[in-house]
């Protein structure tokens, strides 16, 4: 939430940005804080270069005592006040030293078989949003549950229908993604250390940050992070200068992603059902739809009769 959650509203809390020190010690000592409630405490890896933190994110799973009491825990970190944005609840937590400032510290309850996964798609800022936009042309998302591939067939009438879940499972995916392991899953140094990883992803393209192919909520990325921005408009332009045709020279292709998704992944036999079951509903809907205008037309050539019939007996009479 950027740090923003509580400076809005009839009684609005000041909570001003923390420099790294301030930020660090806070972290550590949520993080003990929070490990009496919950079994699972871990923060998302952070993003490089940050001079200063809006907030405190703080992912939990398995709570000690079940359920778990939002209130217990805003008693023993002495908020000031609490939002529930379920599973996110957020805490202004008195700013050390700073009378009348708090910490916005953000708490995601995860659930246990979750837990792994979200830290690990929490982590680096923005880089999710990178990585997003290069495997989207290929039928690839990746969000807050796992990895999906997309049925073709079906995305255009239902997205969500069209979803196939392949894991949630962090090494899978990178390996997968053609991404290290080794450098993801550790802090890096810079903001184009982070954008070189992005570039490595075997799906990069740089058409596909082109600004006039990018979908609606990357065009909002791009006027509102920074990262997202600098990536776009800084980095791509001068690493990609003077190289041509980059798509044509790997060969993927969309379908062969599919396709090795489905080997890859074992589901082969999930998606075809999904495809069959659509096209049985979509027949089924078109020969409704056809029984319908039957009716409709035969209803209307009775009615014609019957026009017909009634001028013809006026006739006679």
């Amino acid at each position: 939430m950027g740090g923003k959650a509580f400076t809005h509203g009839p009684e609005p809390l000041s909570t001003p940005r923390m420099p790294p020190a301030i930020y660090r010690c806070l972290l550590d000592q949520f993080h003990v804080q929070l490990a009496t409630f919950f079994e699972q405490v871990a923060s998302p890896i952070e993003a490089p270069e940050k001079a200063t933190f809006g907030n405190i994110d703080l992912f939990v799973a398995k709570p000690k005592d079940t359920p778990f009491e939002v209130a217990a825990i805003a008693k023993a970190l002495n908020a000031k006040r609490t939002l529930s944005f379920p599973p996110v609840y957020s805490l202004a937590v008195p700013y050390p030293g700073l009378e009348g400032s708090f910490v916005q510290l953000d708490i995601q309850v995860c659930k246990a078989g979750d837990f792994e996964w979200e830290l690990f798609h929490k982590s680096h800022g923005d880089l999710w949003n990178l990585i997003g936009t290069s495997i989207r042309p290929f039928g690839l998302t990746a969000n807050d549950t796992g990895l999906y591939l997309r049925i073709p067939e079906i995305e255009q009438e239902n997205r969500k229908r069209a979803m196939v879940f392949l894991t949630a499972e962090p090494d899978t995916v990178l390996n997968f993604l053609g991404l290290d392991s080794t450098s993801f899953l550790r802090p890096f140094d810079t903001v184009e250390a982070m954008f070189d990883l992005t570039c490595s992803c075997r799906f990069f393209r740089p058409q596909s940050y082109e600004k006039h192919d990018l979908k609606s909520n990357d065009r909002k990325r791009l006027a509102q992070r920074e990262v997202f921005k600098q990536f776009v408009e800084d980095f791509l332009p001068k690493r990609t200068l003077g190289v041509q045709h980059m798509e044509d020279a790997s060969g993927l292709t969309r379908e062969a992603v599919f396709e090795e998704a489905l080997r890859h992944f074992d589901r082969r036999e999930e998606v075809e059902t999904r495809i069959r079951e659509r096209r049985q509903e979509r027949d089924e809907f078109i020969r409704k739809q056809a029984a319908r205008q039957w009716r409709k037309e035969q209803a209307m050539k009775d009615d014609a009769y019957t026009d017909a019939w009634i001028q013809s007996s006026k006739s006679k009479a």
